[in-house]
């Protein structure tokens, strides 16, 4: 307490000492010097007071309140929506279908299964207040299944829950059409799953959507290190709970509760993702299983999955700092799609191509290396179509003179992809690397072609052998490629593997530079200078470059078009992830169903 009086007075002494003399509070007049020390002595006590009640206030309060800013807190969903679900008993409307009919002396309504659709399910929703703390990582020493300790990044989040309550919905007998909403107070039990989640690509051949979660694990040993990071003073008195003793214990009405979740083995390359919070509320949606039958004899509900209502938290990771940034709804998208196009821009001179010159030697526009559209669920992730790159083989084959064919290779693969090229020819050609007979052009190439029971194997899951291959390299490989597309990424390169050898791992790059010349394609029937993409510098400021031109297409087919072959297939559905929300929107309530 001395020491806190004696800082008191030493801050009074520095600022009268300050100015001519004189202590000005505000905007008042200032003091005339020979009060001086009347008034150190009534400043210093007014602080000691100011902090003496901020201490007692932290004290009744059990640790000290976090600076402003630091905890971003989530107002708990209210919307009374959810307190009424509706709904068909598909056990009597599908189980009984053959029952449906329309009676001459009686109301439609009145039927058995007229009576069993669009029926309401009254429910107690409560929703708790999440607040919590940006994402950080920590090293830590946990213990290994060989009774080892072994260092490890952990990824954690530091959040509060508050029990705020409930509300139902109050239907008047009388008239159904009469509600009221009621709040209540009760203890609830607060049971986490966090679930970390990033659809960024990270690799050559990853796709844009490559999904990846992680599940918060119990750490035991990440406890004790976090709680001294984070301020032990603040978690001596409120105990830091994991997700496993979080759920031990109700929280009672008005009570408040800190928790922590925690994840290992994340990959070290994910700087966006967002973070799934599900238990902390019991709204719930409901639907029919796909492919179920449903007969009139099975329980009720037997053929529906539930699902309860998450909090969605955007994130970002700004370089290799520690710590992240809360990012907000479309964010990634708008980063990622900017990105892509940055990256597109650039490849050019990256590469020593010219894509656009060598579209027009072929008599190609970039309409004719668009991809099928993919599913817009984006839990479907789009690796590199090789649709386009089929396309562009398939053209370059067909110039007969040989010079204007090296030309045309250079122009859309550049001097790497040119070298890649040949690789694959020769291999389909039957001469892998090393053999000391390879050709001397892309579609050159002799020697006896390569046999055995594995591409054998991988030519027959592609519907193809090698007495049906075209004699020429580059249309047989042209011909591996449909089937190698309706491949995920893993299945893909080990069949490719078997064919074509060590090359395989050339066919993505290839195609990522045929998606280059649909996107430089796409950016001039815009009128986009590439040169104004790279001038912008980052994903965020590519996109809104890029945004006007899109937006300014006035039919919605052709604007669709341009988007696939500015993004690819999955580009219509991460524009429009990218503009359906404005910036500011930092979470969101969303209904997930686990399959």
């Amino acid at each position: 307490m001395q020491g806190l009086v004696q800082s008191m007075n030493d801050f009074a002494l520095g600022k009268l000492a300050s100015g001519n003399g004189s202590l000005r509070i505000g905007g008042a007049v200032p003091l005339p010097c020979r009060r001086r020390l009347v008034c150190r002595s009534v400043l210093a006590a007014g602080l000691l007071a100011i902090a003496l009640s901020a201490a007692v206030a932290s004290a009744a309060e059990g640790f000290r309140p976090l600076a402003p800013g630091v905890l971003t807190v989530i107002a708990p969903f209210t919307s009374a929506a959810d307190t009424v679900v509706r709904g068909d008993i598909t056990e009597i409307t599908v189980g009984y279908a053959n029952l449906a009919w329309k009676p001459r002396q009686a109301a439609v309504g009145t039927t058995f299964v007229a009576r069993a659709r669009d029926l309401e399910y009254p429910r107690d929703i409560w929703c708790l207040e999440f607040a919590f703390k940006p994402p950080r990582t920590i090293e830590i020493d946990v213990p290994t299944r060989d009774l080892r300790m072994q260092r490890k990044r952990i990824w954690y989040v530091v959040y509060r829950v508050r029990n705020v309550g409930g509300r139902r919905s109050l239907i008047d007998s009388d008239d159904p059409s009469v509600r009221e909403v009621q709040t209540f107070d009760a203890s609830l039990r607060f049971t986490p799953q966090f679930v970390f989640e990033s659809r960024q690509p990270l690799a050559a051949g990853e796709g844009s959507l490559t999904y990846r979660a992680y599940l918060d694990r119990v750490i035991p040993a990440a406890l004790e290190p976090i709680r001294r990071r984070e301020n032990r003073d603040r978690f001596d008195s409120a105990a830091l709970f994991d997700s496993a003793a979080m759920a031990a214990a109700e929280i009672p009405p008005g009570g408040e509760r800190w928790g922590v979740a925690t994840w290992e083995d994340v990959d070290p390359r994910i700087d966006f993702f967002s973070i799934y919070v599900t238990g902390l509320t019991n709204a719930m949606q409901w639907r029919q299983r796909a492919g179920v039958a449903i007969a009139a004899d099975d329980e009720p509900g037997s053929g529906r999955e539930r699902t309860l209502q998450s909090l969605r938290l955007d994130f970002w990771r700004p370089a290799t700092a520690d710590a992240t940034s809360v990012g907000f709804i479309g964010m990634f998208e708008r980063m990622a799609l900017g990105g892509r196009l940055l990256a597109d821009a650039g490849r050019p001179q990256a590469v020593g191509s010219d894509p656009l010159r060598g579209l027009g030697r072929m008599k190609l526009g970039w309409e004719d290396l668009l991809a099928p559209v993919v599913d817009d669920d984006p839990s479907i992730p789009d690796w590199q179509p090789l649709g386009p790159l089929k396309t562009v083989l398939e053209r370059i084959g067909s110039v007969e003179d040989e010079d204007t064919r090296l030309e045309v290779t250079q122009d859309v693969f550049g001097d790497i992809g040119s070298g890649y090229l040949q690789e694959l020819a020769d291999a389909m050609a039957g001469v892998l690397p090393g053999t000391g007979n390879a050709g001397n052009g892309p579609a050159g190439g002799g020697g006896r072609p390569v046999t055995g029971p594995e591409r054998r194997a991988a030519l027959e899951r592609l519907g193809l052998a090698d007495a049906t291959l075209p004699p020429d390299p580059l249309a047989a490989l042209a011909a591996l490629l449909p089937g190698l597309d309706a491949l995920p990424p893993a299945a893909r390169r080990s069949v490719a593997e078997a064919v074509v050898g060590p090359a395989a791992a050339r066919l993505d790059w290839l195609a990522r530079e045929a998606g280059v010349a649909r996107t430089l394609g796409a950016l001039g029937e815009l009128g986009v200078d590439p040169a104004a993409v790279l001038r912008a510098g980052d994903g965020r400021a590519v996109f809104d470059t890029v945004q006007p031109f899109v937006a300014a297409e006035p039919d919605p087919a052709r604007r669709r078009q341009l988007i696939r072959g500015l993004f690819g297939p999955r580009g219509p559905a991460l524009q429009a992830a990218a503009t359906a929300v404005h910036e500011g929107i930092d979470h969101a309530w969303v209904y997930r169903y686990e399959d």
